[in-house]
């Protein structure tokens, strides 16, 4: 065996553990689970090479790089400011608002202002010490599932662009709903594995990320998951979000050149985007009894 084989593993479907699956992709051992649809990674790093792996997610260059100034932290993308607003359509503010993969906690500094108590997990090690002793808001360097998070406890759990790098989905998902209170809302970005650039671009869409990214989900799968772990899908849509929005429409432009002078590209991405096409899902699902 060599040193990379031995930091890496062949699965399962993370969801319902078939071994039986396709080839979708030939950038890595990305297949499709024959069985229930899902799109994942077989061939994939450990648990242990990935969490030092993140190690390096806070490095100069990176969007998840620490801020420099106070300025540089109250004026963030990384606050998503418009996620959280959004959110507050589904919940009243106040209680816990727990972000899993928080990063050095600029969501959750934005939630605090909002009247919720924040608290977060993240693996890099830098952002974890960023977020507790520069903004003062306790994160765990764990696991999710391997956190302390007790049941019934939090009012909102976030996933933004965690889901899909998460090694242990089901379990994870399970977890989530038992770490909620009754009603509490489960809410997150992933990419989307059928959107648009994705069909087009194949091994070459940049989410598809393909040895980092372990599961890949679409609309229809992700829906299905949440459903299946006790969660009521609130509300569910495909934006362009972090991707850019000029990127997509330059691809747009390069499969439909020409365009009746009543047409814009922009309302071609808008049609792209309402019909589950864009490139990342955003999800909103509040935990119901079973």
């Amino acid at each position: 065996m060599t040193t990379a084989q031995a930091h890496t593993e062949t699965v399962a479907c993370p969801f319902c553990r078939s071994t039986s699956a396709v080839a979708v992709r030939s950038a890595a051992d990305i297949v499709q689970c024959v069985e229930c649809e899902t799109v994942y990674l077989r061939t994939r790093l450990s648990d242990a090479a990935l969490y030092a792996l993140y190690q390096n997610y806070a490095h100069e260059g990176s969007h998840m790089r620490l801020p420099g100034s106070e300025e540089e932290i109250a004026h963030s993308e990384l606050r998503r400011t418009a996620f959280v607003e959004e959110a507050l359509g589904f919940v009243q503010p106040g209680g816990i608002w727990l972000d899993i993969g928080c990063g050095w906690g600029a969501m959750l500094d934005e939630v605090r202002t909002r009247g919720f108590t924040p608290r977060g997990i993240e693996l890099t090690r830098s952002c974890v010490d960023f977020a507790t002793m520069v903004l003062g808001i306790p994160v765990s360097n764990s696991d999710f599932l391997d956190s302390a998070v007790q049941s019934d406890s939090c009012a909102v759990i976030s996933m933004v662009h965690v889901l899909e790098h998460l090694t242990h989905p089901a379990e994870s998902l399970r977890k989530v709903r038992a770490s909620l209170v009754e009603g509490g809302l489960f809410c997150g970005i992933v990419p989307n594995f059928d959107s648009l650039c994705s069909e087009l671009l194949q091994d070459g869409w940049a989410w598809l990320d393909p040895y980092y990214h372990y599961v890949h989900y679409t609309p229809t799968t992700l829906r299905a998951r949440l459903s299946e772990a006790g969660f009521a899908v609130e509300r569910m849509y495909t934006a362009t979000g972090d991707y850019g929005t000029e990127i997509v429409l330059n691809y747009i432009r390069s499969v439909a050149p020409e365009l009746p002078p009543s047409v814009s590209y922009e309302d071609l991405l808008a049609a792209v985007e309402a019909d589950g096409r864009g490139e990342e899902i955003r999800f909103f699902a509040r935990k119901v009894s079973r």
